[in-house]
């Protein structure tokens, strides 16, 4: 009995020496020990997982408040810097040619074979160029008749609400537009979720996308957490409540890529046997992602294994639909509550949902900012939400200025960071097509206050509610 109590205390006695050692190492030995910031901050994470976890996702917002404190860089974990300066984003965020890592824990959102969670340089450019074929402007272009039909399709929901006892919350309306075009820019049109199809909009999809990115924020610090969920998901599903919906979509997903998996491998089969060469894509034009990447001879095979796409795909449905869903939602909201010019720009600049930080590092590079030295293998991040809040740029950013964006074309080019086909086609089509009104919604229905990666509203108020009063012909 002794000798067990003697082995507990020294395992004791040895795990706060490690603890010391490492607090000492990181507060005074630390190359980053130079730079200002919380002390709690660089001595552990856990600093960060109070406001995330115990606070509820408010940690960006925190970090501008240190910066407003202790100056344009704070260092806000042990190993992690974060920059407030428009000026720098070019130098973090740079193009081909400098090479540029990511945090591998700050990437981990359960889906590691996706690309948000490639985390080396050369296989994260290797799975843009793959996946950026299909987002480049001829491709949004041959694409457009997609959109076209689904926002016809979206319109009918909104005829059918006119002078009706009908509200309908714009959040699910959109999620159930983009849940639609994206999947079957992803996988083709047979194999599209097809929402706008039922008789009624579905809450389905922004249940389950609210939900997963719940988890998602648990999970960056607790990656343990996606492995239980995968390795047991009907026990979880029964002892966390909403893992159902995620699992839900999980499956469905995976279900997808398995069928385009199966299908062409089938296609192929058969042209052996028949002796010929597949000399065209899988899918006929408009080209789906996934079934082009599975015929495109140029992409390695390792790339397109089921478990890569499967994560992959994953990812893309979840951060492809609820970003646009609730941009769109958030501009409709500003058009309704302040109808003026110029609307659609400054919705999409005061409804920018990407509240997470996106930390990088220079592995073989010493980053210099003003009079720092950063060194080389250093995670550096900045936040894009507040750079389209940074008052230097946008004079009273929070409010909804929609002339600010009136101006020669050559500085407007200066300010526009993107233009979503998706946005500018439905918004202008619903609001030529249709007069609506506010129902019981206000500004707190689209505040962003919390970070699960995509920004949330305050629990239970993403909803954007409207009556449709007319629709002209």
């Amino acid at each position: 009995m002794k000798v067990n109590q003697t082995y507990l205390y020294i395992f004791c006695v040895g795990s706060l020496f490690y603890i010391g050692a490492v607090i000492f190492y990181r507060l005074v030995l630390s190359p980053l020990a130079q730079f200002p910031g919380p002390r709690l901050a660089a001595a552990t994470r856990l600093y960060e997982i109070y406001f995330q976890i115990v606070k509820g996702g408010t940690f960006t917002w925190h970090i501008n408040d240190l910066h407003d404190k202790y100056g344009p860089v704070v260092r806000i974990t042990p190993w992690e810097l974060h920059i407030r300066d428009p000026q720098f984003y070019n130098t973090l965020y740079a193009g081909p040619g400098k090479y540029r890592n990511k945090d591998p824990l700050f990437s981990f959102i359960g889906y590691p074979k996706s690309i948000f969670s490639l985390n080396s340089y050369d296989h994260h450019r290797l799975w843009r160029k793959i996946l950026g074929q299909f987002f480049k402007k001829n491709a949004v272009l041959e694409f457009e008749p997609v959109i076209r039909e689904n926002t016809q399709k979206l319109c009918k929901h909104f005829s059918a609400a006119v002078n009706a006892s009908t509200v309908l919350e714009l959040n699910c309306a959109f999620h159930c537009f983009t849940s639609d075009t994206l999947s079957q820019h992803a996988f083709g049109k047979t194999l599209a979720f097809n929402y706008l199809d039922r008789p009624q909009l579905s809450e389905s999809w922004k249940k389950k996308v609210n939900t997963m990115f719940e988890f998602c924020r648990v999970v960056r610090h607790f990656n343990f957490v996606a492995d239980i969920a995968h390795l047991i998901p009907n026990v979880v599903s029964l002892l966390v409540r909403g893992y159902d919906d995620v699992y839900s979509m999980e499956q469905a997903t995976r279900s997808r890529i398995q069928q385009l998996i199966e299908d062409f491998d089938e296609q192929e089969a058969d042209a052996q046997r028949a002796s010929n060469v597949i000399t065209k894509p899988f899918f006929e034009m408009p080209k789906a992602i996934y079934p082009a990447i599975l015929a495109n001879p140029d992409v390695p095979l390792l790339e397109k294994s089921q478990s890569r796409l499967e994560d992959d795909a994953i990812f893309l449905m979840f951060a492809g639909t609820d970003a646009p869903s609730q941009t769109i939602a958030i501009t409709m909201f500003h058009i309704l509550n302040n109808p003026r010019s110029a609307t659609i720009r400054e919705g999409l600049r005061i409804a920018s949902v990407v509240t997470t930080r996106l930390p990088r590092s220079a592995p073989d590079e010493i980053l210099q900012y003003q009079q720092w030295k950063i060194p080389a293998g250093t995670f550096v991040s900045m936040s894009t939400f507040f750079i389209l809040r940074d008052p230097n740029i946008f004079p009273e950013p929070e409010n909804f200025t929609p002339e600010r964006w009136l101006l020669e074309p050559d500085e407007l080019q200066q300010l526009e960071s993107m233009n979503w086909s998706w946005s500018h086609y439905l918004i202008g089509c619903l609001v030529r097509r249709f007069d609506m009104a506010l129902y019981e919604t206000t500004e707190l229905n689209v505040k962003m206050v919390r970070d699960n990666f995509i920004g949330q509203t305050g629990a239970g108020l993403n909803n954007v509610q409207v009556r449709v009063l007319k629709e002209h012909p």
